[in-house]
């Protein structure tokens, strides 16, 4: 739950930030306000269309998968992570699309560089304008992890 108050949060905060700057009025300076919004949060964010196509995030999930933001839209998860991972990851989004609403649970992350964090993770339909389904939001929070709990899944 604490995911879903951070992204009320992160949605009043910005709404509050567009209404007193004049500058963010413009399409663009949104999406620059909403950008710069999610990258000074240490949380991995992300979003992907309906066919799984990354389609956004911040630079906190950048450096989870380990290539620049701009090589990241428009891939996939088979594209960024190894078979299984991106497996699972599917059958995650697709676990949350069946639902039609958030799910929350908690998993380990693995960097680049192998070191590995525990996360709570919250998955949700991306919801657009009419009430359309167009994908999935992602955030993954850093947590600690239970005792006697090992990132490679053994207990």
């Amino acid at each position: 739950m604490k995911n879903t108050l951070l992204a009320a949060a992160v949605a009043a905060a910005l709404a509050t930030t567009t209404h007193q700057s004049p500058a963010a009025d413009s399409p663009a300076d949104q999406l620059a306000t909403v950008t710069t919004a999610m990258n000074s949060l240490p949380d991995v964010i992300f979003y992907k269309d309906m066919d799984g196509v990354y389609r956004g995030g911040n630079t906190a999930w950048a450096a989870l998968v380990g290539r620049p933001l701009a090589e990241l839209v428009g891939k996939t998860d088979d594209d960024l992570f190894p078979a299984e991972l991106a497996a699972a990851y599917r059958a995650d989004d697709q676990k949350t699309l069946a639902a039609g609403k958030p799910r929350q649970f908690q998993e380990w992350l693995v960097y680049p560089d192998g070191h590995k964090v525990y996360a709570d993770t919250l998955k949700t339909p991306w919801i657009g304008e009419g009430g359309k389904v167009l994908g999935i939001v992602g955030i993954c929070r850093q947590v600690a992890a239970p005792a006697g709990t090992q990132p490679d899944g053994k207990d």
